[in-house]
Order: C-alpha cells, then sequence, then structure tokens
C-alpha cells in the first residue's frame, strides 16, 4: 500500500512540474527588436485604417479632439477629423492626395484646399511615411522598455513603453513647445507583429495642460481607393 502511495504521490509530482513548465511564460523579445519589426510592417503595407482619440484637452483654444481613415501609400488619406475651438467642436471629411489637404466645407458637399496646422495635425497622407510617418516614431524612441504582455480581444500584444522628443511627435501632431517630451506606449500584436496602438501623453498644447492623444490601427493591407473630393468654386 505505501509503495503504491509513494507511486501515486511521484506521479503527481511530475505532472504538476511539467504543467508548471508548459504555462511558464517564454522571455519577453527586446523592446527594441518588436518596434523594429513593427515598423516594418508599416512600412511593407500598402494601406493601414487608424483611429484617433484624445483625453485632457484644453478647454480654449484650437484643439484636434479625434478621427478615423485610410491612409494608403504612397501619400494618399481620406478619413474625418473632429476639431474644436472655443469648446465649440465640429466634424470634417478630409482628403489628401498629390500633397494637397482638402477639408470639406461645412453644411456642404464641396471640398477646399486647406493648411493641415488648421486641423492641428501634419497632412495625414505622411502617416505610411517611412522617415516622416508614425513607423518613423518607433525606431525614433528614446528609453525604450519591455513593460508586459496582454491579451487584447483574439490577440496578445506587448507593450513597449518609450520617451520621444517634440520634434519626433510633431510630424503627425501639433505641438506647442518644441522642446517638450512625450510619454509614449506601444502595443504590438505578437502574431503578427503589427502596431495596433500608440498613445501620446504631454503638453501638447503648452505647459498649462497635459493631453494624452491615441492612435489604434487595423485592417492592414484592405483595398482603399482615393480620389481627390470635388472643390467649391
Amino acid at each position: 500500500m505505501r509503495r503504491r502511495v509513494g507511486i501515486l504521490l511521484a506521479l503527481v509530482a511530475w505532472t504538476a512540474s511539467t504543467v508548471l513548465v508548459g504555462c511558464a511564460e517564454d522571455p519577453p523579445a527586446n523592446p527594441r527588436s518588436t518596434l523594429v519589426e513593427a515598423k516594418r510592417q508599416l512600412d511593407t503595407t500598402r494601406t493601414v485604417h487608424f483611429r484617433v482619440t484624445s483625453a485632457g484637452l484644453p478647454e480654449a483654444g484650437a484643439v484636434l479632439v479625434g478621427g478615423d481613415g485610410v491612409a494608403k501609400r504612397p501619400a494618399a488619406f481620406a478619413g474625418r477629423f473632429r476639431v474644436a475651438t472655443g469648446g465649440v467642436a465640429l466634424t470634417l471629411q478630409v482628403v489628401s492626395l498629390d500633397g494637397t489637404l482638402y477639408a470639406q466645407i461645412p453644411f456642404t458637399e464641396r471640398f477646399a484646399a486647406t493648411d493641415p496646422d488648421r486641423l492641428g495635425i501634419a497632412d495625414p497622407a505622411l502617416m505610411l511615411d517611412p522617415g516622416q510617418g508614425l513607423s518613423s516614431f518607433l525606431t525614433d524612441a528614446k528609453r525604450v522598455r519591455h513593460v508586459g504582455r496582454a491579451r487584447s480581444g483574439r490577440e496578445v500584444v506587448t507593450q513597449v513603453s518609450a520617451r520621444l522628443p517634440a520634434k519626433v511627435v510633431g510630424r503627425l501632431l501639433v505641438v506647442a513647445d518644441p522642446r517638450a517630451t512625450f510619454e509614449t506606449n506601444f502595443f504590438v500584436a505578437e502574431d503578427t507583429g503589427q502596431l495596433r496602438k500608440a498613445t501620446f501623453r504631454g503638453p501638447f498644447y503648452g505647459k498649462k495642460s497635459t493631453t494624452t492623444y491615441t492612435v489604434v490601427l487595423d485592417r492592414y493591407g484592405e483595398p482603399a481607393t482615393i480620389t481627390k473630393p470635388h472643390k467649391g468654386a
């Protein structure tokens, strides 16, 4: 009887050790390598859909509230942005093509060429530019650190924290203080290496406020047709 109990305990111990080994987490990937692969994925896709949201916006002045759209290589964009001035918000349809940004004239179906700075952004058609777009943020990041892994829907993502200087963030978002530094987090899908989300926190509109912008990316490589909009007279 004692022999049977001993064998049973040994089997239980062996089973437990096997389960523990199987459940142990893999060592974290080098965070720099994770960002390099995420850049490669962005630099090779033909299109990507993104959504921008914000938190902590100042109440005064012109601000970018959010937006969404499709960026297409080499330099095209179609979507919409929500901007606010003095607490009054307005959503504008936007198309960028051949180096010109067109915004819908409010309360009409016509578009007019405009300056991206008026929307609180750089030209959104640059989103997929390897040197000026979002992918350049990944390799220009400083103080890169692996934070951890988490499940996001059906995917497991790796979170990497970093710091970005204003001159980098300003490639896509308007930054008031050129000397500012922004706390940044990148979330990269482990199975595809694709950047799924990025957050940027700092003094976008000056030292008196701390604003966070979140960019969510999906639908890599989906077909998209972007054409020049109808302009007003």
